[in-house]
């Protein structure tokens, strides 16, 4: 039974059996703090550097105490906080260990930051995780116009020269990183929202952002995580995708140009007021197996003339001195590794190798391999506790909750080919989405 206190937070049963409850004001408060510290951490550089990810460790850890000393999570949240918190405790005993407390950043905050937004933003009911999944795809959508200025006036770092290509970066000003970014706000978006011709600008955005990167890592991430989004929405934000795709298409194109590139903000315009077009509803269009087929076929004469077309840039992408070093860098990660297999070298400990572009490297650009060099057998195994536990905790009940595991599972993969976890804002979006994938206890949430 309910208990005074449960009714006065207006906790009821909804007619079909199932549970309402609307978020006290302590936890709106915190997630509105939450969502103020990823928009100062995203301009700061993704809050990357050590006095913001110092930020990002003590806020988290508020947003935790506070969190958990008034909501007590179901099992299932329970074991992702206390798994996610080992790690944590690991990594700064580590860092203690040998010699350099400060090593706990950035990756430690940033493993905090998911945990302190995973906890705050699942106690939001299912009307307020709308606005929350709003709030990421408007977030991506600012972010890549922001790149695209850059990209217009060429002005670095909102865009960066690489490989004699200038690349997309936002204020992360790492373009990978930014295409990480982009990439989980575009899932997000897909999912739509209360406000459908915000989502439908954020989509168009957010897509082109993320080509525009140019992030090879980025878009294998978005590619693995698409799979997860249900198709409807696909046909939903047909239009939007594709005004985003040839707004990218263009970035790519221009992107040799060492000159401002103004024709590339006209067609920003033109793609965003596109995208706004109102057509034919296709939501309820029967698919048969033949519209299919033409569809998939069409789609793929569509990226077989972009690759002819962008043959140059993406030759100059795909055979970038980058792919030795990073070869290098994983070589050298596994000696690490093997060196100290059960307790670890400590976090990011220098990498020497011989490659290309050097011979030294602060980090393994695959996370998993950081974890294991720096953490050793007992960092991989709480790492593999926690994806475990935050695998049994979220749900595809929904087109918002199946986007967010997808954005969770596109930020696991590019963990795979790059430091992007080392980027305290990526860790604190990454719990926000977790957040809005999981679908609270109501007693949890109701005492």
């Amino acid at each position: 039974m309910f208990t005074k206190r449960s009714t006065a937070k207006q906790v009821r049963l909804s007619s079909r059996g199932g549970f309402v409850a609307r978020a006290n004001p302590r936890s709106l408060f915190l997630v509105l703090t939450l969502a103020g510290l990823i928009i100062v951490e995203a301009i700061r550089e993704g809050g990357f550097w050590k006095p913001d990810a110092l930020v990002v460790t003590v806020v988290a850890l508020i947003l935790l105490v506070v969190q958990l000393a008034h909501l007590a999570p179901d099992r299932r949240s329970r074991a992702v906080v206390v798994t996610l918190g080992l790690l944590a405790l690991w990594w700064f005993l580590r860092a203690v260990a040998e010699g350099s407390a400060s090593s706990f950043l950035p990756l430690g905050a940033s493993v905090l930051g998911f945990a302190g937004a995973f906890v705050t933003v699942r106690t939001l009911t299912p009307s307020q995780k709308q606005s929350a999944g709003s709030f990421v795809a408007g977030l991506g959508a600012v972010g890549a116009v922001v790149g695209f200025v850059g990209m217009i006036w060429r002005w670095y770092p909102m865009a960066m020269p690489a490989q004699h290509l200038w690349r997309l970066s936002t204020t992360l000003t790492y373009a990978d990183a930014a295409g990480v970014f982009l990439a989980i706000s575009l899932l997000v978006a897909l999912a739509g929202g209360p406000r459908p011709w915000m989502a439908r600008v954020s989509a168009c955005l957010c897509v082109a952002g993320l080509i525009a990167t140019q992030s090879r890592g980025a878009l294998l991430a978005f590619v693995c995580a698409c799979a997860l989004v249900p198709w409807r929405q696909y046909v939903l934000f047909l239009v939007p995708l594709l005004c985003g795709f040839a707004l990218g298409v263009v970035a790519v194109a221009t992107s040799p140009s060492t000159d401002a590139v103004p024709v590339l903000g006209v067609v920003l315009v033109a793609a965003v007021v596109m995208s706004l077009a109102r057509v034919p509803s296709m939501g309820h269009w029967k698919w048969r197996r033949r519209d299919v087929v033409l569809t998939v076929a069409v789609a793929l004469g569509a990226l077989i003339g972009t690759a002819l077309l962008l043959h140059s840039e993406i030759a100059l992408r795909a055979l970038a001195p980058s792919d030795q070093d990073r070869a290098a860098e994983w070589s050298a990660a596994f000696h690490q590794f093997l060196s100290s297999p059960f307790f670890g070298v400590g976090p990011d400990r220098l990498l020497h190798f011989h490659a290309v572009d050097g011979t030294v490297a602060s980090f393994a650009h695959n996370e998993y391999l950081q974890v294991a060099a720096d953490g050793g057998l007992l960092g991989v195994a709480l790492l593999a506790l926690a994806a475990t536990a935050l695998g049994r905790a979220v749900r595809r009940v929904d087109a918002l909750t199946s986007c967010a595991v997808g954005a969770l599972v596109c930020l696991a993969v590019a963990g795979l080919l790059d430091f992007d976890w080392h980027l305290s804002v990526l860790g604190l979006l990454g719990g926000w989405v977790a957040g809005l994938a999981t679908r609270a206890s109501p007693g949890a949430d109701a005492i």
